[in-house]
């Protein structure tokens, strides 16, 4: 009973070894167990205790003997199994012996490169030993920035090869600052940067770039400028006969000056001339004397560009050998001033206004309207004072208000003075600083107030370098402008003023006093 016991155990220890449920000391403490469970029986038949000591050692030793070789001859079978155990196909768990799907799908490298799957080229990686493209190498841009009126600044460039996209960037600084301002369009090339301060420098730069931003290039910065508007100063007539003297104000930026002339008959402004941008004056030459002319004037830039142009200037061309008469007027301006305005403006005339001081407020714009149709205006004193009774420090004061009212309203100095009435003293000219300018044809229309008495008066009366007296103070007087200046265009007088006249027929002298300028 004990042998078969211990042959029982042993196929247990085999067989548990074996299908991995125990290790080795397991088994052999199980073993114990087991043997221990059983011993008792065997010790109980003999009660010597003592003896039976030796037993059990017998039993227990050959055992542990038997055990150990059969655990380790059994792990050595069970490695052994595994190696040789071939796979089945119908195993319950297939997932422990299937590779992965992702790695079974991948291309067998033999497989021949025509029959792979190629992918988009947006998954296409670069071979480690292929040289990658070269992205298209792009030639610089050329940019061009000219000037547009009222605050804008035009824009140009090339089309340049290879390159998809072109943006526009600006700035303030020429070295820093830069931003974008403007993505071309396909196929645009100009842009008009709009809202600019006009005179102020701004600083422009073109980037193009390849498809995808592969490669990119800058032209060059530019500086760009919207050109102020030019301002015409003055139009001498006086400085040449049948020439005609333009003067404005320099534009920062202007690479020359272009001047336009109104054409008489259409009414359109034309080219009359340009000059480079170092100069502010142009003369106009060759013009028919008793004619007035009307100009404009604007700057450019290098690249054609512009600004916009001057408020429109008018002056008559004077022929020094030609006939030519001065009209003066006194005591205005008045309500009755614009028609001697409106007569003058029909035949290319000027006139000679000597104003009262107290007037020139009330009737501002008649003034100013005289002084931009090339009219001159005199001196008549502040109040029509009598210039005789008048000490030299009250001379100076109604003279001076006088001009001082006229500057401030007009801009126009005066450098002319009529005395009421005639009447003046020696101390006059130091106290007034001016030529006293008399009269050589008195109408006497403050006396008569006849309109037919004024124009028969002139008819009759009139010749080279005469100074006629009226004022336009009296509505008769001015009725009388039309049909006077009608006359004396169609005997081929010049209209002209004093300053005029005298510029051709000797000069004034600011301590003289003059009634005509013949010709010498």
């Amino acid at each position: 009973m004990k042998n078969n016991g211990f042959k029982m155990m042993a196929c247990i220890m085999a067989a548990v070894v074996i299908s991995g449920s125990l290790s080795a000391g397991n088994v052999i403490q199980a073993a114990g167990r087991t043997i221990s469970d059983r011993v008792p029986d065997v010790i109980r038949i003999d009660t010597d205790y003592s003896r039976a000591e030796p037993e059990k050692e017998d039993v227990a030793k050959p055992e542990d003997e038997a055990i150990k070789p059969d655990v380790a001859e059994a792990e050595d079978e069970a490695a052994e199994s595994d190696k040789n155990v071939e796979p089945e196909d119908d195993v319950e768990n297939p997932d422990k012996n299937v590779e992965p799907e992702d790695e079974a799908t991948e291309p067998d490298k033999t497989v021949p490169e025509d029959e792979m799957e190629v992918p988009d080229d947006n998954e296409l990686v670069p071979d480690e030993n292929t040289e990658p493209e070269q992205a298209p190498k792009l030639e610089k841009p050329v940019l061009k920035a000219s000037s547009k009126p009222n605050g804008s600044i035009k824009l140009s460039w090339n089309k340049v090869k290879n390159a998809e996209e072109y943006v526009l960037l600006c700035s303030t600084k020429k070295d820093s600052g830069f931003h974008r301002i403007h993505t071309a369009k396909k196929g645009e090339r100009v842009y008009k940067d709009e809202g600019r301060v006009p005179g102020k420098v701004y600083y422009y730069q073109l980037a193009v770039f390849s498809e995808g931003r592969a490669s990119r290039a800058d032209s060059k910065k530019v500086a760009g400028r919207s050109l102020e508007q030019a301002s015409l100063t003055e139009i001498s007539n006086v400085s040449g006969s049948k020439n005609l003297v333009l003067h404005w104000k320099p534009v920062k930026g202007a690479d020359r000056y272009a001047i336009l002339r109104k054409n008489t008959a259409t009414g359109k402004y034309e080219p009359a001339g340009s000059v480079k941008g170092t100069k502010t004056t142009y003369t106009d030459r060759g013009r028919d004397g008793g004619t007035i002319y009307t100009y404009k004037v604007f700057a450019e830039d290098a690249n054609g560009g512009r600004g916009a142009h001057s408020q429109a200037m008018s002056q008559m061309a004077i022929d020094k050998d030609k006939k030519m008469i001065a009209l003066t007027y006194d005591d205005g301006p008045s309500a009755y001033t614009p028609v001697v305005l409106d007569a003058l403006s029909r035949y290319d005339g000027h006139a000679t206004f000597f104003v009262v001081g107290t007037s020139v407020t009330r009737y501002a714009d008649s003034l100013r309207r005289a002084v931009a149709m090339g009219c001159e205006i005199g001196n008549h004193t502040y109040d029509h004072s009598n210039l005789k009774n008048l000490s030299n420090v009250q001379v100076q004061s109604v003279v001076n208000r006088t001009g001082q009212a006229v500057k401030d309203l007009t801009g126009a100095d005066v450098r002319l003075l009529r005395p009421p009435y005639g009447s003046y003293h020696g101390a006059t000219f130091t106290a007034a600083g001016m030529p006293v300018i008399l009269w050589s044809i008195d109408t006497l229309d403050w006396k008569t107030r006849s309109t037919s008495a004024t124009i028969q008066c002139v008819e009759q009366k009139a010749y080279d370098g005469a100074i006629v007296l009226m004022h336009d103070l009296h509505q008769p007087t001015v009725q009388a402008a039309d049909a006077i200046m009608k006359h004396l265009k169609s005997a081929g007088y010049q209209l002209v003023t004093v300053s005029e006249m005298a510029a051709y027929r000797g000069g004034l002298d600011a301590h003289k006093a003059y009634t005509q300028f013949r010709k010498s």
